[in-house]
């Protein structure tokens, strides 16, 4: 049986586990903001965060490997972006790394007994 100190664990073991993986990118939330006084459209607001992950690009597919991150499968030039738990994925709009823009296609919770992680499919924005 899993307890919660188990839990705690594996939450803590997370940090030693990406050591020396992880890269900083930067991620843009889209809010939505005042209502426009004259058209009475809602207006929005961006703001950015850095924040660490772990990236892993996809420049092929070989066959017979196919992976699938929330039911979405991952193709050739796709990125697998995996996210700590602490980070707040639910108004990202995209992220930005060395100055290219992606967009989250996919985004799955992980963990065992608890999410300790997102894993993402992330595809570039022409």
């Amino acid at each position: 049986m899993l307890t919660e100190n188990d839990i705690a664990f594996i939450k803590s073991n997370r940090t030693e586990i990406t050591q020396n993986r992880t890269e900083s990118i930067e991620i843009i939330h889209v809010a939505e903001g005042e209502k426009d006084p004259y058209t009475g459209e809602s207006t929005t607001t961006e703001t950015s965060e850095t924040v660490s992950v772990v990236w892993k690009e996809y420049s092929t597919v070989a066959n017979g490997d196919r992976s699938i991150v929330a039911g979405v499968e991952i193709r050739q030039d796709d990125v697998k972006v995996t996210f700590d738990s602490s980070v707040d994925l639910s108004d990202v709009e995209r992220v930005v790394r060395g100055g290219l823009p992606f967009e989250l296609i996919a985004i799955d919770e992980k963990g065992i007994g608890e999410t300790n992680r997102y894993e993402c499919v992330a595809r570039r924005v022409i």
